[in-house]
């Protein structure tokens, strides 16, 4: 018995020692000094990735689906820097938030996650290298907003027929996941989210798959789909500009633990509640975009 609880115990330090090793390196790769400047300075974005990224932990919405918007609405920033931002921040905190999900024995469908990474990552390098520098800039916002529009439509019908709601067991029709996961990884490419939403739908409405483990599932699905687009980015396409590096460097002692709390909290947190905020947020994003098409 104390072996058994020795061993979960260890595993759940494991989330908590990525996070030490990122705040480490936060403060080594910097100096003290410069790190705090730095965080100061942009302190606008390490406030959005605040949100973002206890939402991205928490829900089926990366930390984009707060990044992107706001930057590019509220702070003015270019989509594209948004873009490669959001894929960036992602590879840090959902990270640690899969970690969390998986050494903290939170419940996620691990045969969905490798059949969609087999769409998803040829899906965010097609995305990234041959797609997204031909879009213009309201176009790559509305697709982020249409994406947004299809998640909360895919909340309202749970919401709406939960009584006698059953989890299917049965994958019919499996390369359902890998196609979706790899459109889903073209829109990851094109503004920074998109693997996690259309997996999570498909989860839901086509497998009947339980919502708050479809929710982790598609935290793992994008964690490692923003790792693969931020490598693509650094040394591929080499969009890692020193703008991108600096709201990187404020953001990044935010995200290691707000999505970690992000998955914890919204793991245990009543349903109406979370369906709540995520309307708000979405309602707020597609407005905005709808205003930008008006004028």
């Amino acid at each position: 018995m104390l072996k058994v609880f020795n061993q979960k115990l260890n595993a759940k330090m494991i989330p908590l020692t990525f996070t030490l090793l990122v705040y480490g390196g936060w403060l080594l790769s910097q100096g003290p000094s410069a790190a705090f400047a730095n965080f100061l300075a942009q302190i606008s974005v390490a406030l959005t990735m605040l949100v973002g990224s206890f939402v991205a932990g928490g829900t089926a919405l990366g930390g984009g689906a707060v990044a992107f918007p706001v930057m590019t609405k509220l702070l003015a920033i270019e989509p594209a820097t948004a873009k490669v931002f959001s894929l960036a921040i992602q590879s840090f905190g959902m990270t640690a938030a899969a970690l969390t999900i998986i050494f903290c024995s939170i419940r996620y469908y691990s045969d969905v996650v490798w059949r969609a990474l087999l769409g998803a990552v040829p899906g965010v390098l097609i995305g990234l290298m041959f797609i997204a520098e031909h879009l213009p800039r309201l176009t790559t916002k509305t697709v982020f907003s249409l994406f947004l529009l299809l998640f909360a439509l895919t909340l309202l019908r749970l919401h709406f027929t939960h009584k006698g709601y059953k989890e299917s067991s049965q994958l019919v029709k499996p390369y359902l996941i890998t196609v979706v996961g790899f459109f889903g990884g073209i829109a990851s490419g094109l503004v920074g989210s998109g693997a996690d939403i259309m997996v999570f739908a498909l989860m839901v409405l086509f497998y009947k798959k339980e919502l708050k483990a479809a929710t982790a599932t598609s935290v793992l699905i994008m964690a490692v789909t923003s790792i693969i687009g931020s490598v693509c980015n650094a040394f591929y396409l080499d969009s890692i500009t020193p703008e991108v590096t600096a709201y990187l460097l404020a953001a990044i002692p935010v995200v290691v633990v707000g999505a970690p709390l992000g998955a914890y909290v919204c793991a245990r947190v009543k349903s109406g509640t979370l369906l709540s905020f995520l309307l708000l947020l979405i309602v707020l994003e597609v407005g905005f975009t709808a205003l930008e098409w008006i004028k």
